[in-house]
């Protein structure tokens, strides 16, 4: 069952057939799903947008729900910002960049405001700011298809949605440092090494 908040969300999409959010329902737990799978979940303003009326929706419903994992529609998280959305930033004035990309961040970022338990669910490449969304999220658990980078040195930006705050807090200063200075891709065995997804409890 999908929850009320999907009709409104999908009226938010360039197309009727393809919202680029989507919010599903199992028991107590609500899965929204980011879904633009044809650009790798690539993450744009209209996205953003659907994404934090989809927070405020489950923000208001936690009476029947216990959890909200975050995930992407097809074979990857997501690939971070839409690159045509960074190059219409190339293109503009400096002061209209900060509310643009304060107002993108805030959007994504809103997740943090949840009042239950968030599971980034990284099912394929979480990258830039798709692996900020899921720093930004409580836990993270990753399936072997999973690579995760920082690889906003390679646009020459700063690191953004949060990930220079919230990555030394997952895996420590000189790792964080290291993949934001390299933009270095991590996945499988690495990844878990380095804590981007916490080990499993024993037995699990």
């Amino acid at each position: 069952r999908r929850l009320s908040a999907n009709r409104h969300i999908r009226r938010l999409s360039t197309t009727v057939d393809q919202p680029p959010v989507l919010i599903e329902t199992a028991g107590r737990v609500a899965i929204l799903r980011l879904s633009r799978p044809s650009s790798l979940n690539a993450m744009t303003a209209e996205m953003g947008d659907a994404f934090a009326e989809a927070i405020t929706e489950l923000s208001g419903r936690c009476d029947e729900i216990g959890a909200v994992v975050v995930t992407g529609a097809g074979k990857a998280f997501s690939a971070g910002g839409d690159l045509q959305f960074l190059r219409d930033r190339a293109e503009d004035s400096a002061w209209r960049n900060t509310a643009v990309m304060r107002r993108f961040y805030e959007r994504f970022l809103s997740v943090r405001k949840l009042p239950v338990p968030t599971v980034a669910a990284i099912n394929g490449p979480a990258i830039g700011a798709g692996l900020g969304l899921a720093l930004a999220c409580d836990v993270r658990v990753a399936s072997p298809a999973a690579k995760m980078g920082v690889t906003f040195v390679g646009l020459g930006i700063h690191p953004g949605m949060g990930t220079s705050h919230f990555l030394p807090l997952a895996v420590g200063e000189q790792v964080a440092a290291r993949m934001m200075l390299t933009g270095e891709v991590v996945g499988g065995e690495q990844a878990l090494r380095e804590r981007l997804p916490p080990p499993p409890p024993p037995g699990g």
